[in-house]
């Protein structure tokens, strides 16, 4: 178990998080290359609780939620196909580029990503963003995949105009400005950052739209102090809710009593952080279950 999923686990026995579960039916598929049928465990439901600064939502379940992947071509089928796009498709999974992607490992978001972005599909950097929560999740043993991931993310944002009116444009700069922060370009993160502008009318028209303006802009606000202080850590303590802080500053008597492999030490900063007074009593609530288990 990586140490992100671990605290994903450890988390919900620490904190007060719904009582739900994530639900998976048996259904079987067919590959649109080739035909081959085989099962597949399709996911029903599942709920969310927050999600990282790189945009991964945490729940119930694992996330990126797992596509569905032909057993013998390997075809990631992360959408339907038409009759057109099946005929493209075809020479393409055979070829040597998709066969070597395979080979070398590639995550199946990855492999999503460059299938779509052959088919021409608009927005496909969404599909390597999922593929970099893919390799973090890895752990230690993906860690330069998971850096070229975000580095290639962060070039096709760059690469596209910024658009002040469209949530779609301020979110993709946004985890692409924690991106750069993650992997150590910290001048150019800021710089990406601080440029990122968010119209009065962005998203007009559409549900919530003020509720997103500002969920972005703080957003924006609060990862100009991680990227100030240099933390190129996924989850820094300061850009999490409270639940996670109180977490984070328990990890070690938490992974002692849920027999976790010993987590990283607190930096300097989070051992700052957990000691302010509006942790204090969060902290000592979620101490409770312990005492009283002893």
């Amino acid at each position: 178990m990586t140490r992100v999923a671990a605290w994903l686990a450890a988390i919900a026995t620490l904190i007060a998080v719904p009582s739900v579960a994530s639900t998976y039916f048996t259904v079987r598929k067919t590959c649109p290359v080739g035909g081959q049928k085989f099962k597949f465990q399709e996911l029903g439901s599942i709920s969310t609780w927050g999600s990282l600064p790189d945009g991964m939502p945490v729940g119930s379940g694992e996330f990126p939620i797992r596509l569905p992947q032909c057993p013998g071509n390997g075809l990631v089928m992360f959408r339907d196909f038409t009759r057109p796009e099946i005929a493209k498709l075809t020479p393409y999974v055979q070829g040597e580029v998709y066969r070597g992607q395979r080979a070398a490992g590639e995550t199946p978001y990855y492999l999503a990503f460059h299938t779509a972005r052959m088919l021409g599909d608009a927005d496909a950097e969404w599909l390597l963003l999922s593929a970099t929560w893919e390799a973090k999740n890895a752990g230690p043993a993906a860690v330069s995949r998971a850096a070229r991931y975000n580095a290639e993310f962060v070039d096709l944002v760059k690469a596209r105009a910024a658009r002040a009116t469209d949530f779609e444009s301020i979110a993709m700069r946004a985890r692409a400005a924690n991106a750069l922060r993650e992997l150590g370009r910290f001048d150019e993160a800021e710089s990406l950052r601080a440029a990122i502008v968010i119209a009065p009318n962005a998203g007009d028209g559409t549900e919530n739209a003020a509720e997103n303006r500002e969920g972005w802009a703080k957003y924006l606000r609060n990862l100009a102090a991680p990227i100030a202080r240099r933390d190129m850590s996924r989850v820094p303590i300061d850009m999490m809710t409270e639940d996670y802080a109180v977490y984070r500053c328990l990890e070690k008597e938490q992974a002692a009593k849920h027999d976790l492999p010993e987590p990283p030490a607190l930096t300097e900063f989070e051992v700052r952080y957990c000691a302010r007074p509006e942790l204090a009593q969060a902290i000592e609530q979620a101490r409770k279950p312990s005492a009283d288990a002893m």
